[in-house]
């Protein structure tokens, strides 16, 4: 046997992959994430749920985010961060840098990013899910449009 297929091989024995489901969250339209007008540059606006509590499932692995759209000033620089918790008690799961080298003009800007975790974060629970920005712009409401992808256990 080569050597990926033994990997292979042993992944699915231990890891049962095949129990493992990919989701993609909030179904439907997604949430914007943008800065609140108040927050200065390079600081944190508040946090903005993108799923309720009880919607992910328990066991689930934080795997991602997908960035939709994106509506910042033109050369600006932005951090996504993913949360999980109760509103006003988040934990930051992950953050995520992204430019933005041209001016938010309708239609023009609409791209879509998969930025997967090299390795997921076990995620306890059924948390609610919020994001938040801090940007190199002057304050105003400009952001980026982000889902969240979910790995979860089926049959175990």
């Amino acid at each position: 046997m080569s050597l990926p297929s033994e990997v292979k091989s042993l992944f699915n024995a231990l890891i049962g992959s095949q129990s493992v489901r990919r989701v993609v969250i909030p179904a439907g339209a997604p949430i914007a994430i943008v800065s609140d007008g108040a927050a200065a540059a390079n600081a944190y606006a508040a946090w903005v749920q993108i799923v309720a509590a009880g919607v992910i499932t328990d066991p689930s692995w934080f795997g991602g985010v997908t960035l939709l759209n994106n509506d910042l000033e033109a050369a600006a620089f932005a951090d996504l961060n993913i949360g999980s918790g109760a509103g006003g008690a988040e934990v930051s799961l992950a953050e995520y840098a992204y430019f933005n080298e041209i001016a938010a003009v309708a239609a023009s800007n609409l791209i879509m990013l998969d930025y997967p975790l090299m390795y997921p974060i076990r995620v306890t629970g059924t948390p609610r899910i919020a994001g938040r920005i801090r940007k190199s712009s002057a304050a105003s409401a400009k952001g980026i449009t982000p889902k969240v992808t979910f790995y979860t256990a089926v049959g175990l």
